[in-house]
């Protein structure tokens, strides 16, 4: 197969197809826009040179319905349709009468009296758009009603006039002077009743002549030279006609609705064949090349069983066929020196007019002329990303990307650089569960999801995201578009990951060290079951293990481990609990001594701030029944300032638990459970004391610990975890009221097993 050479074109990528079809057809398939004379304008050198050189625009949302040697004329779509001359040289527009046209080889624009058929055109007005010449009216009524217009080759007027026996003529009208030259065509199939024009070039056009008596007519294809007023082609044709056709130096041609199939004639003699060829398809010359496409509105359908793409084929070579001159065409109309004007786009160099015509090397190409100023691949426009989404401060952030078209199918992948943590989710496509937020935009609502895991929060830190629109009629190419975003999330107590959800830690007899996340599902307001994760071994050398929030200043959570010889370590946390895989691991830094002497204590609590410094303390009871308070420094080479009593008699509990802010008041508070299973809660006043206590219920003595777990429904309050001694863990979500800061508990899971689990922090 030989290859069409366009010039700077790389052939777009096809995805997905679909299609409006637009063909601009005439009522009757008059054409109405002809040539400024009988004899073509020539254009020079340098004239040529200067049009190469010049992308003059072209009116967006408009067809191309005639093209002339000094301009084009293009017609807008809709209701209220505008017709436009646009001048070559400079641009320049001139809007003309509006009327029932397709366009034709001509620097003269013909305009009638009728707002919808070409047929019933009385007046018709000639405007000569190269010289600016005043507008040449021909009253057809002066002539007689049996004057019906059919078309026009520049400045002569194509008329048919019925004759007394009910056979129709063929005459050319000229407006010469103050009088009209009227002559007629021969060579027209005797007993023809009927004719249209369809379709024109310099000095020529074709008909379609019905003739014959009713219930046996017959059909006939014709080329008529204008100059001489005689047909110098004629082909018989069979089965109802359709009035499309093309016209060139070397062949004319026209459909067929049996097939559907294109029949060729052979200009010079009676020669025929056939090809078959798409429904709706439209099609021209240049010289013995074919020009097919199936008309398509750029962005009107998401079909891919349609072929948008311009393509060409040779009328004397068989096996030359196929190849690409644009992604896609709308309309298309003869124009000078055998060209063919096409609107439609290529991905170099986007929407607009394009000339068609023979290249040095005997082959089409195609040349742009003007332009809309929109791209035929789909455009990139920007975006309103912003580069920090602070969810301490807002539960959602918008995202919004606009696009130069929107039947696409819209591809966001976000990627947490620091884990690789990456998924790809599609956010818009027609007729899909989206948002629609405009002709160009299209979003996501980010409600701070991880992007592997949207049942997990994401993790704090910059994220990177890349989006595609995939064009889903297969014309031109993707577009793309990348960029970066932060997630700042202050860290929570037990939020080792940065990623607001809370993570628990469990021990196994061998010593081995469990993490899991704390999965709370909204639909029944409870924890629901994780699977749990090693991330180390050689714990069972510590008696006592708690997290105890960001003690370190680092912005991540700690953990606090004290060995069988009193030894207090610290475990900063990595805040990189998440690996590329997706798998958690790795949650701590190396350790830190604190120091000796921590065998004295009976309980041990951390995760509230109750000296309202922002940072995290820790409270301790010795076995005499006194209270401690280490207020947390932000460093890790001495977490602690040096201890300070805050109370006596807390021997009576054998459960002390910080829960955060759990009243909404200055300072974060404790639980203390005594040993007839009484809860009473401790509001911090911010100086590291607490207020009196208040007694919260009873019953809470079947559980094994209570872990101060944060706000794991992310309400704004923080929970509670109790632990039974069997497999089943129980919520009891904050309510942020200090008279009653509990809702009623709920079952749930954050282990497979915890029963075979001897520590739960």
């Amino acid at each position: 197969m030989k290859h069409l050479r366009v010039p700077g074109h790389v052939p777009g990528r096809r995805l997905t197809a679909a299609a409006v079809t637009a063909v601009l057809a005439a009522t009757g398939g008059i054409l109405s826009t002809v040539p400024a004379t009988a004899t073509p304008v020539p254009v020079t050198a340098a004239d040529s040179a200067d049009q190469q050189k010049t992308t003059v625009p072209f009116p967006r949302n408009a067809e191309v319905v005639g093209a002339g040697t000094t301009g084009f004329l293009s017609r807008t779509n809709g209701a209220a349709p505008e017709l436009r001359w646009t001048r070559y040289a400079d641009g320049t527009s001139t809007v003309l009468p509006s009327s029932p046209l397709r366009g034709a080889v001509s620097d003269v624009v013909v305009t009638g009296d009728h707002a919808t058929d070409v047929t019933r055109f009385r007046v018709v007005t000639l405007h000569d758009m190269a010289t600016g010449a005043a507008p040449v009216r021909i009253d057809l009524d002066t002539l007689g009603e049996d004057h019906v217009y059919r078309g026009a080759v520049g400045a002569t007027l194509v008329v048919g006039v019925k004759q007394a026996d009910g056979t129709m003529e063929a005459r050319l009208l000229t407006k010469t002077g103050d009088g009209l030259d009227e002559r007629t065509v021969t060579g027209l199939p005797a007993g023809t009743v009927a004719f249209s024009v369809t379709s024109v070039s310099s000095s020529s056009f074709a008909l379609v002549a019905v003739a014959g008596p009713v219930g046996a007519r017959t059909y006939h294809r014709l080329a008529v030279d204008v100059p001489t007023g005689a047909v110098t082609d004629a082909y018989p044709t069979t089965g109802t006609q359709r009035v499309a056709g093309a016209l060139s130096d070397s062949h004319l041609v026209w459909d067929e609705e049996t097939g559907p199939s294109i029949v060729i004639g052979t200009r010079g003699s009676t020669e025929t064949r056939r090809i078959p060829h798409e429904s709706l398809v439209q099609y021209g010359l240049v010289g013995h090349w074919l020009l097919t496409a199936r008309p398509y509105v750029l962005g009107h359908d998401t079909r891919r069983d349609v072929q948008r793409p311009l393509t060409v084929r040779s009328l004397t070579d068989p096996e030359d066929y196929g190849d690409q001159l644009l992604e896609h065409m709308s309309s298309l109309v003869p124009g000078p020196d055998g060209s063919v004007l096409v609107r439609g786009g290529t991905h170099e160099h986007g929407e607009g007019l394009y000339r068609v015509t023979v290249g040095a090397d005997g082959r089409p190409v195609a040349e742009q002329v003007a332009t809309t100023g929109e791209p035929t691949s789909v455009g990139y426009l920007g975006a309103d990303v912003p580069a920090v989404a602070d969810f301490d401060r807002r539960k959602t952030v918008d995202l919004r990307w606009r696009f130069s078209r929107k039947n696409t199918r819209v591809y966001l992948k976000l990627t947490h650089t620091g884990t690789g943590a990456s998924n790809e989710i599609v956010i818009w496509e027609p007729g899909g569960r989206h948002p629609d937020l405009g002709p160009d935009t299209v979003g996501w609502t980010w409600h701070g999801e991880d992007p592997e895991s949207t049942w997990l929060s994401g993790v704090s830190g910059a994220y990177t995201w890349e989006i595609e629109a995939v064009p889903l009629d297969g014309v031109g190419r993707s577009a793309l578009a990348s960029g970066t975003i932060t997630l700042v999330r202050k860290p929570t107590a037990h939020d080792y990951s940065g990623n607001i959800d809370p993570e628990i830690f469990a021990r196994d007899s061998s010593g081995r060290l469990w993490v899991a996340q704390a999965n709370y599902d909204e639909q029944w307001g409870a924890l629901v079951e994780t699977q749990e994760t090693p991330v180390g071994w050689g714990w069972g050398v510590y008696d006592r293990l708690e997290s105890v929030g960001d003690i370190a200043g680092t912005g991540t959570t700690d953990t606090l481990a004290r060995d069988k010889d009193g030894v207090l370590w610290l475990y900063q946390g990595s805040g990189d609990l998440y690996q590329g895989s997706g798998d958690l691991a790795t949650p701590f830094l190396g350790r830190v001594r604190v120091g000796g002497g921590w065998q004295t204590y009976d309980q041990v609590g951390g995760g509230s701030d109750l000296t309202g410094d922002g940072r995290s303390d820790v409270v301790a009871t010795d076995r005499s029944g006194v209270l401690w308070l280490y207020r947390s420094t932000g460093s890790a080479v001495r977490p602690f300032e040096t201890r300070k009593r805050i109370g006596a008699g807390w021997g009576i509990y054998n459960q002390i638990t910080a829960v955060g802010d759990l009243a909404g008041g200055p300072a974060g508070d404790l639980v203390a459970r005594d040993r007839a299973g009484v809860l009473w809660l401790y509001l911090g006043k911010g100086d590291g004391t607490f207020a009196a206590r208040t007694r919260i219920g009873s019953g809470w003595g079947p559980y094994a610990g209570l872990i101060g777990v944060g706000d794991v429904n992310q309400d704004g309050h923080p929970d509670l975890l109790a632990r039974p001694k069997g497999s089943e863990s129980f919520l009891y979500a904050g309510t942020g009221d200090w008279r009653a800061p509990f809702k009623p508990r709920r079952a749930g899971q954050v282990f497979t097993e915890v029963s075979g689990y001897n520590e739960v922090f």
